[in-house]
């Protein structure tokens, strides 16, 4: 087995390895994330000068998503901080040019397999970090518990001070279930059994990681996965099955329980929770910038400067402003104006018409069949980064924007007119 590794490894071109170690690079920061960003944009622009692969993204969808870059460059040089969003601006096109990277430039779907693999053993990895540190209140490399709330700290895995551990391993394993569990009857008992354990695993430290919204999406994602592929008996009974097993981690897990009840408060009062002040404040920049917003990375400033002095809500316990607005729609609609917003959801709703059109193509094609599953669950991917009434980071960062346009590029790469 270890030789076979070491054969596929050998045959894996230079290309290849960039998307082998992207969840490394989303482990060890921004730094490195950046790295293979950066390299992957050249490695792009090299090849398609070398290859003239104009003819083959002659995309509407691929001209919105320019001329929304564009559009924010051109709005950065009236923003108050020029710097900060000209250059937030202008980074964003080495997002577009990963995605590309991976559509054009990766030769060998089949290899995709492999590469899924070693993926999941990253994630299952960190899924034991964060775990082993959550009993014994250090990870393998030394961090401690972090994010004190209520007297409870929660495990942030590798990531050190930064709890992003369960945004991770859902974000990263969801497609990769889906591309699974669409091939189970096809799969030996044992690597049935192996998928098993690692599905269950990972839902059970995502839980215990405190990140909701994590939790929410591999729940919700799953819940998408069983409707669709299972009758109405099955589906129920899994259905049951999640919740039986969900209440076991609320009964015994008073972490699980803490973080849960705070998410019951804020749903049922959230005019007056953190999240809706952070709301409400991108609101009101909106409102003052509607047309044009003001600007990539000018939301805190435009907050901390001019809507602190005229607080709507001074004795709130919970402060106006942030770093975003954590809420993708506000974020586009504050930071980008109206018309930013039109341009992206033009484009991404070309986007999901040109991906739907190729899948009907492809319906029987051998290789997309193989991976319809994970197709499917990088689409949903990208449906979850801008579902409106989520909770999120920013979108226009680099940790954060670098899952959405790597389930692009995936979908991208997969629905091509492979030949078999």
């Amino acid at each position: 087995m270890f030789s076979n590794v070491l054969s596929i490894l050998r045959s894996l071109n230079f290309y290849e390895y960039i998307i082998l170690f992207i969840p490394l690079s989303l482990i060890f920061g921004p730094t490195f994330i950046n790295f293979f960003l950066i390299l992957s944009s050249i490695i792009f622009l090299y090849e398609f000068y070398k290859k003239k692969f104009f003819n083959q993204i002659k995309f509407s969808w691929l001209l919105f998503c320019l001329f929304f870059i564009c559009y924010n460059f051109i709005r950065s040089i009236y923003s108050l901080d020029q710097l900060h969003s000209l250059q937030n601006s202008f980074s964003q096109i080495r997002f577009l040019f990963f995605s590309l990277f991976i559509y054009l430039c990766i030769p060998r779907v089949t290899n995709i397999n492999f590469i899924l693999n070693f993926w999941l053993v990253v994630i299952l990895a960190v899924a034991f970090d964060v775990l082993y540190q959550y009993y014994f209140s250090k990870d393998i490399f030394g961090h401690l518990l972090v994010g004190e709330r209520g007297g409870f700290a929660r495990p942030s895995g590798p990531f050190g001070e930064s709890l992003r551990a369960g945004t991770f391993l859902s974000f990263t394993s969801i497609p990769i279930f889906f591309y699974y569990f669409t091939r189970f009857n096809s799969l030996t008992f044992k690597n049935k059994f192996i998928i098993s354990i690692a599905y269950i695993f990972l839902f059970l430290v995502i839980a215990i990681s405190g990140e909701r919204l994590a939790l929410i999406v591999f729940l919700s994602s799953s819940i998408v996965f069983l409707f669709f592929n299972l009758n109405i008996k099955k589906f129920l009974f899994f259905l049951f099955i999640i919740f039986i097993f969900l209440f076991s981690i609320f009964i015994t897990n008073i972490s699980f329980q803490l973080r849960l009840n705070e998410l019951a408060k804020i749903t049922t009062n959230f005019y007056e929770s953190s999240y809706g002040r952070l709301w409400e404040s991108s609101y009101l920049v909106f409102k003052q910038n509607k047309l044009f917003g003001v600007g990539l990375k000018n939301y805190r400033f435009e907050c901390d400067n001019n809507l602190k002095p005229i607080d709507p809500r001074p004795d709130s316990p919970h402060q106006l402003c942030s770093t975003h607005p954590h809420n993708f729609v506000l974020e586009l609609l504050s930071e980008t104006g109206i018309i930013g917003f039109l341009i992206f959801f033009i484009f991404f709703y070309k986007l999901i018409i040109f991906l739907r059109n190729k899948i009907k193509n492809l319906k029987n094609n051998f290789l997309f069949n193989e991976y319809k599953g994970l197709v499917y669950g990088n689409i949903l991917m990208l449906f979850i980064y801008i579902w409106p009434l989520k909770t999120s980071g920013s979108f226009f960062t680099t940790w954060n924007g670098s899952f959405f346009w790597l389930n692009l590029g995936l979908a991208l790469l997969l629905t091509k007119n492979n030949k078999i």
